[in-house]
């Protein structure tokens, strides 16, 4: 008959332990630091070919729309008037196609005097904060002009291999209308903000 003693008993309470948290994390699908999600093409979409396309998880490139859609939740919760006041890129890219990882989305409530900047980096809000405003600021009225067109624009008139020192949209008091203005080595690019 087996007899089953202290250290039998420990070692076999520890093999089920091990063998239960690999069976926990087969079946939950974790995935090690670091690792890549895979986004497939729409099955239905008329392309040639339906490949799948890996992206780091740390570098989601989103346009300024797309970060602003992301943000707006937020400035809400934080005031119900929140309204669109400014946009900054946080990120040394800014591609072709009007995407960086990192945007600073800048928000004003006319109740609260206050403004509330939201950092949007690889596609998920980085948390918020309130900044008292020592005069009210200005919000978009109309619809943004995304930044795939400043990009656009841009690209169109520059080679794409001049550093980008700061890109901004801010409402410019000579115009009386939001600009999106990028700076680089080379000068500076402007085009409106809002339709």
């Amino acid at each position: 008959m087996f007899e089953l003693n202290k250290t039998n008993f420990t070692l076999s309470l520890l093999g089920i332990f091990i063998v239960g948290i690999v069976f926990g994390y087969v079946i939950a699908g974790n995935k090690p630091s670091g690792a890549k999600i895979q986004y497939v093409n729409n099955p239905n979409a008329n392309t040639a070919s339906n490949t799948t396309a890996e992206r780091n998880i740390e570098n989601i490139n989103l346009t300024a729309d797309e970060a602003v859609d992301i943000s707006n939740l937020e400035a809400l919760s934080w005031s119900e008037d929140a309204s669109l006041s400014g946009i900054n890129l946080e990120s040394k890219i800014f591609n072709s196609q009007g995407q960086a990882n990192s945007w600073k989305i800048i928000y004003y409530s006319k109740e609260k005097n206050a403004s509330y900047e939201i950092i949007i980096k690889d596609g998920e809000s980085r948390g918020g904060q309130e900044k008292e405003s020592s005069s009210p600021l200005q919000t978009l009225k109309g619809e943004m002009i995304d930044s795939s067109k400043l990009a656009e624009s841009f690209y169109a008139s520059y080679a794409e291999n001049n550093e980008i020192i700061s890109l901004k949209m801010y409402y410019s008091e000579g115009a009386k209308k939001f600009r999106w203005t990028i700076f680089f080595t080379g000068g500076s690019h402007t085009i409106k903000a809002e339709i």
